[in-house]
Parts: structure tokens; C-alpha cells; sequence
């Protein structure tokens, strides 16, 4: 939201998955203990922006 951008989202704290996208580059962390996706999700890069908390510049995709 602060970078102007209008992303799908219903819950705000990971659950609902309303915003999932495609982390294409850079590196994020979650400070929740479960952001709502599988191992297998985050394995393929995929992310939850609205809890999740770039460590570097990050590019993302949404479908």
C-alpha cells in the first residue's frame, strides 16, 4: 500500500491468501509464525505481501 500499489486482500494477517503472489526476486521474512502457506508454496517463492517484510528490493508477480 505504501508503494501505490492495489493488491487483493480480505484478512491482513495471512490467512485468508487473498493476496498470494510470486516472489520473482529478492528476499522477505515473517514475523508470524504461520503466514498461511505450505513449505511447499514458500519453496516454490511463493508470498503472502501482507505479512511479509522485505529484506532487500524484491520484484513480485500477481496473477
Amino acid at each position: 500500500e505504501r508503494a501505490g500499489l492495489a493488491l487483493a486482500s480480505s484478512c491482513r494477517n495471512g490467512t485468508c491468501r487473498s493476496c498470494i503472489g510470486q516472489l520473482v526476486s529478492g528476499r522477505v521474512v515473517y514475523r508470524i509464525a504461520w503466514p498461511g502457506l505450505s513449505a511447499e508454496e514458500k519453496a516454490a517463492g511463493r508470498l503472502l505481501p501482507c505479512v511479509a517484510y522485505p529484506l532487500s528490493d524484491v520484484v513480485l508477480r500477481f496473477p
